[in-house]
């Protein structure tokens, strides 16, 4: 019961990822969403209760979620700005990813089950890449230029946050390369490395294009010293993914430091910023949201504006903050205040820290455990750069890898002494060589 509890909330992340609803109308009478997360919860209660087992897990995920929580419908009913407390997408999302982020701590007791999110995120990452290369095989382009739409789900679909998302799981990619043994694996995943590169490019989003730098400078001393050869090999099929990339994008790209110099040089006192370049005028837009939206948060810091307060309720003066301000900290703030922006700062601290923990835990006693650590930290500087740009603080993705990742250091903190390889499991089709770790002693 337990097993197929488990089962139930990795097809909804599929579901997350995929929302196949979209795509099939007729798939929506089924409730994709609704049903896989109740039926997930009911079998894991079950099984708890059959079994004598905890319902959850304390750990710093879970313990995060239950301040999020609370802090959320605090803001949502009670905060300063808000003027109607309807029911609405922003605390929508918050509730439905802390339960995510808390179901899969309590669920993904063992390493294998940490292994298994991350898998499902990858096959179901399939879905993006299939839609990336045909909207760039159609032409197919948002807005002006030459950049591709984004794939027909919620956190994908605009160009930046199809390649920031796409920037976040390029670390996933090569983990599975790197822990693959077979040579037809080992290429599949390089050519979703190349493919997701390939889709950020073609995006022309200027966001995803500093999460790949992120990512690429984050992986180039492991890779580096351990993989030199493959490095050299998909430098070069970089080389020529780039040349497949439409050049409008490309002088995109290569006019990021006028938009950063011009965003810098417009006073702030002109607010007319339809004079400018549609570049210039989205660069010069950040900042002035940026400006109004922390001067607005220092006015209200406890509990932020609300989580989704109207645009009449804010000053003429502070215009800018109406609407989404893109940066996902001050996006928190906006919603929740100080204690948002602490809350948010506490996900990417889970991801980094854990990370890093296990990675230096088993560096030299269990490589592929500490290859997921590394892949956490890598993703978190990945969020954390991509986030700078975007409106959506409490995705999905960000808190279903915190979730791994807490439970990662649960694991590894617990077990420590008993999670070793173990030959005869290889031999057994068990993954990397382990079977179900059994707790340290005392």
């Amino acid at each position: 019961m337990s097993r197929w509890s488990f089962r139930f909330l990795l097809f909804y992340i599929a579901v997350l990822f995929v929302q196949p609803q979209n795509r099939f109308p007729f798939l929506v009478p089924f409730r994709l969403g609704q049903t896989p997360i109740l039926i997930a919860v009911s079998l894991h209660l079950l099984a708890c209760l059959s079994q004598g087992r905890p319902l959850l897990r304390f750990g710093p995920a879970t313990r995060l979620a239950f301040v999020l929580l609370p802090l959320g419908l605090v803001a949502q009913y009670f905060g300063p700005l808000v003027h109607s407390t309807a029911w609405n997408g922003f605390i929508d999302q918050l509730v439905k990813s802390c339960i995510v982020m808390i179901l899969i701590e309590a669920m993904a007791d063992s390493v294998q089950r940490v292994w298994a999110v991350l898998a499902t995120m990858l096959i179901a990452t399939l879905w993006w890449h299939k839609a990336g290369l045909r909207l760039s095989m159609a032409g197919a382009t948002w807005g002006v230029g030459d950049r591709i739409m984004g794939a027909n789900v919620a956190i994908i679909e605009n160009p930046n946050g199809f390649a920031y998302m796409m920037s976040v799981m390029l670390p996933i990619y090569l983990l599975f390369y790197q822990m693959a043994k077979l040579k037809f694996l080992r290429l599949g995943y390089l050519a979703m490395a190349l493919s997701g590169m390939f889709i950020i490019f073609q995006s022309g989003s200027r966001t995803g294009l500093l999460c790949l730098v992120a990512v690429l400078a984050g992986l180039m001393p492991k890779y580096f010293r351990q993989y030199l050869p493959q490095m050299v090999v998909l430098g070069v099929a970089g080389f020529f993914v780039i040349g497949l990339v439409s050049p409008g994008n490309l002088r995109r790209f290569q006019r990021i430091p006028a938009t950063i110099a011009a965003a810098f040089a417009a006073p702030p006192e002109d607010r007319d910023i339809t004079k400018y370049p549609p570049d210039e005028h989205s660069a010069i837009e950040r900042r002035f949201k940026n400006m109004d939206t922390w001067a607005m948060i220092k006015e209200h810091p406890v509990l932020g504006l609300g989580m989704n307060p109207p645009d009449w309720a804010i000053p003429d003066d502070r215009s800018f903050a109406r609407g989404q301000v893109h940066n996902e900290l001050l996006m928190a703030g906006r919603q929740m205040g100080i204690p948002g922006m602490a809350g948010y700062l506490a996900l990417l601290a889970i991801l980094f820290f854990r990370g890093r923990s296990v990675e230096r835990m088993f560096r030299h006693t269990w490589p592929e455990v500490s290859d997921m650590g590394w892949t956490f930290k890598l993703q978190a500087l990945a969020i954390l750069v991509g986030g700078m740009f975007s409106p959506l603080p409490w995705n999905a993705v960000t808190l279903i890898l915190a979730g791994a990742a807490g439970s990662l250091g649960i694991l590894a903190t617990a077990y420590a002494p008993a999670l070793a390889p173990r030959p005869e499991a290889t031999a057994t089709g068990e993954p990397f060589g382990y079977g179900t770790p059994e707790p340290a002693p005392g």
